[in-house]
């Protein structure tokens, strides 16, 4: 059974909806307004909500993004006004499945949700799931990781995992193991970076008993200890090229030689490689088999450095706080807000590792705090964290705007600038002078229109680039133009 949310604050249309579900055996919830529904959406998991576009409260659109981030995100079909068709266009693009035209008939909305309830049932069946708890994160790219990893599972190839320093690459070659038929067998870590050149053919391949000056005895290698596992090359970009040539012949035959020995031994283990090098790069000049490469190639995860993970920074620097805790045996200590935004301004250069190490330093120096603020994090984060406050107020002053008079010039104070006419606030008359509230509200409403028209000569009414440069998502922005009577065409005049 189904779990159906309507959110309209048309009484009428829920109620066909709700006994849509009901014939269909399907549970439902209804809500009038958009808050109501999204207070429903973040507390109960459902399958499919029904949204409608104009609500007393908002614009259902913007909804969608929220809803894609649920931790098990519904399908969502658009309700929208008849003949709306840039309403429709958005809801497709934004992510919905699909959409309704008001009016609609009561066999429509049937068979929208007899579709949407198949396609939903059909994708939870062939979605492949990975277990692995060590890997914190619901942000889109890492969600997509996860499902490539789930995959990688599933499959018998090797598996090459791409991400910068302290990414996560091992966590992830791990939970490939984990979750693959392969999970009763030994998980090998080979740190291809660590090894002195000397030594890397021996301790792949193993050695025999006097092969060297100080081969007192008979050696395994990593690959015969891999059989019936995983064999995890880390930092694969680092492998020798006279060793190169050896290890493709293993993966193809997968027999190996030890150093010193006559006699071909066999190993089953599924390789998985891992590097933060770009092996294309290294190929092109010589340091890197291509005819490996086409190999190691066979499923590529690529992770996501922490910089690009979005509100991942708080929900991993909140996980691993509590996890200390634990470790120490102590009692959690509350995070703020404030320290979470200042490590989220942070770029992280080192990753998830550098940032685990530098909560590890916050928590071991603090122990008697009662909440951990920014004054707690080492200088370097809180400098970055000032500096990012500071820079898009100069950015916009030094490269943006330029206020001459009663107009914005778009571009630096020198060579040639596009103009902007800022609608001027008149100052009441001394018996009208209106409330501040008032007046806020009215300098509020004039900075947000010129800040849209402003976005859309930079963007050159590109709404994938303007949402991208706002933070904004395209859904909101278009509303915004609407509310302000803002069109793209003018802009571009």
């Amino acid at each position: 059974m189904a779990k159906v949310l309507i959110i309209d604050d048309d009484p009428f249309i829920g109620e066909l909806l709700i006994t849509i579900a009901k014939e269909l055996k399907h549970s439902s919830e209804n809500a009038l307004t958009l808050k109501e529904g999204m207070d429903l959406a973040r507390e109960e998991r459902f399958d499919v909500v029904f949204l409608d576009v104009v609500l007393p409260d908002g614009n259902g659109l913007d909804a969608l993004s929220e809803l894609q981030q649920l931790r098990n995100p519904p399908e969502v079909v658009i309700i929208t006004g008849k003949g709306d068709s840039k309403g429709a266009e958005l809801a497709i693009n934004s992510g919905a499945w699909d959409y309704i035209s008001k009016p609609a008939s009561p066999q429509e909305y049937m068979l929208h949700m007899r579709r949407v309830l198949q396609y939903r049932s059909e994708k939870q069946a062939s979605r492949p799931k990975l277990g692995h708890h060590n890997i914190v994160g619901r942000s889109n790219p890492i969600i997509r990781c996860l499902s490539q990893a789930a995959k990688a599972a599933e499959s018998h190839v090797g598996v090459l995992i791409l991400g910068e320093t302290g990414t996560g690459k091992e966590l992830f070659a791990r939970a490939v193991h984990d979750n693959s038929s392969r999970r009763g067998g030994p998980f090998i870590i080979v740190d291809c970076a660590s090894i002195p050149e000397n030594l890397v053919e021996s301790m792949l391949f193993g050695h025999e008993r006097g092969a060297f000056t100080s081969a007192d005895k008979n050696q395994q290698g990593l690959i015969a200890k891999a059989d019936g596992g995983t064999l995890f090359l880390d930092e694969v970009g680092e492998l020798p090229l006279h060793i190169q040539k050896s290890f493709l012949r293993v993966l193809q035959e997968h027999t190996y030689r030890p150093v010193g020995g006559h006699e071909e031994l066999k190993s089953d283990f599924r390789l998985v490689a891992a590097t933060n090098r770009d092996l294309d790069a290294l190929v092109q000049n010589g340091r890197f088999r291509q005819d490996l490469l086409y190999r190691l190639q066979a499923f590529t995860i690529e992770l996501p450095p922490l910089r690009q993970r979005g509100n991942d920074i708080r929900r991993l620097s909140r996980y691993y706080l509590n996890k200390l805790a634990v470790d120490f045996n102590t009692t959690p200590i509350a995070v703020s807000d404030e320290f979470l935004d200042a490590l989220k301004s942070f770029s992280w250069p080192g990753n998830v590792r550098e940032l685990f190490n530098v909560l590890e330093q916050v928590f071991t120096s603090n122990p008697e705090a009662g909440e951990f603020l920014p004054i707690h994090l080492p200088l370097r984060l809180r400098v970055a964290a000032a500096q990012a406050a500071v820079l898009p107020k100069q950015e916009t002053r030094n490269t943006l705007t330029v206020i001459q008079g009663n107009k914005l010039r778009r571009g630096k104070s020198s060579g040639s600038a596009t103009e902007i006419a800022i609608p001027t606030y008149q100052t009441p008359d001394e018996q009208k002078f209106p409330p501040l509230k008032e007046y806020r509200e009215q300098a509020l409403i004039q900075a947000e229109k010129l800040y849209l028209e402003s976005l859309l000569m930079q963007c050159k009414a590109n709404m994938g680039k303007a949402a991208k440069l706002s933070g904004l998502s395209v859904s909101r922005i278009y509303a915004l133009l609407k509310k302000h009577k803002i069109k793209k065409e003018f802009i571009l005049k």
